[in-house]
């Protein structure tokens, strides 16, 4: 849409129903016989002439008009902290995250979930001003809602500790922990992080009930999601449902990805990546230019599934 704008603002004959118009009866002249194909050829290439003339003059404006377009597709609100926009950004490493436009003057930022790619929405926070955002991630994908409030909600609430860290309790009393990220995310996790990054994931949503009934092989309690609902989630002790989890989605080849059926398979093995280490090493550039209908952010998104 923007790309058809700009052409329309800085660029009229791009888009000129006059020039279309000329160019059919043109056509039409040679099917009858009234003009030749070198003369219409010549007409073209004037009318390129002063299309590239327009393009070229214009250049600048239409970069600007290109880049505040793009912009705009990122912008969730102001900053809290000065006033300018508050924009989707990817950092070096691959991940996303909420970054004020006023870099490096303002360093505000917030975070974002590590998984799927973000999408902002029409629906703005009454509170913060803020648009939502959604996370795109195939068959998991889901609302992340308004950044601010989520990182609100992980300030204001307490880790609630259920156990022992198995990796450190002993002897370091590690203990291990119901925790509220800014991200939207909850996980168990140890109490001595960053000394100790022990966690195990958690639903995003509903509430998470402790119960009395405790895993004798981890000494923790058994956790049930939505205790209160019509169908509520026994996950049971947070280590042996983990456990449970990466057996089940276990991956073993290609295929075994969200998002990989057989045909990309097919186009992945022909571009060389034919095992999971060789996508695990792979340059997501390099690979989005050689097999058609990948791109680089799906192929990090594979690489992020390997890793989880």
């Amino acid at each position: 849409m923007a790309v058809v704008e700009a052409a329309e603002e800085f660029a009229k004959h791009v888009t000129s129903e006059e020039m279309t118009a000329q160019l059919e009866r043109d056509m039409t002249a040679i099917a009858e016989g009234e003009a030749t194909l070198d003369e219409v050829t010549d007409e073209s290439r004037e009318m390129l002439a002063k299309v590239f003339e327009e393009l070229e003059d214009s250049r600048e404006d239409i970069g600007e008009y290109l880049q505040e377009s793009l912009k705009a597709d990122k912008t969730l609100g102001p900053c809290p902290e000065c006033g300018e926009d508050m924009l989707v950004r990817r950092s070096r490493q691959g991940s996303y995250f909420v970054g004020c436009d006023g870099f490096p003057e303002c360093r505000n930022t917030l975070p974002l979930p590590s998984t799927g790619s973000p999408q902002v929405l029409d629906e703005v926070c009454a509170d913060h001003d803020m648009k939502h955002v959604k996370m795109l991630a195939g068959r998991d994908t889901f609302v992340h809602g308004c950044p601010r409030c989520e990182a609100e909600k992980a300030e204001a609430s307490e880790d609630e500790i259920i156990g022992p860290c198995p990796d450190c309790h002993e002897p370091d009393g590690g203990e291990l922990a119901i925790k509220h990220l800014r991200s939207g995310s909850r996980l168990v996790g140890c109490t001595r992080y960053p000394d100790c990054d022990y966690s195990l994931p958690l639903p995003r949503n509903g509430d998470i009930e402790v119960t009395d009934e405790y895993c004798e092989e981890h000494d923790l309690p058994e956790l049930v999601v939505d205790p209160d609902s019509d169908d509520p989630w026994e996950l049971g002790c947070p280590i042996c449902n983990y456990e449970e989890y990466r057996a089940r989605n276990a991956v073993e080849d290609l295929e075994d990805l969200n998002g990989i059926g057989s045909a990309t398979a097919e186009k992945l093995e022909a571009a060389g990546i034919d095992s999971l280490d060789a996508l695990r090493e792979a340059d997501p550039d390099r690979v989005a230019a050689a097999v058609q209908g990948v791109t680089a952010g799906k192929v990090r998104d594979w690489q992020e599934q390997l890793e989880a």
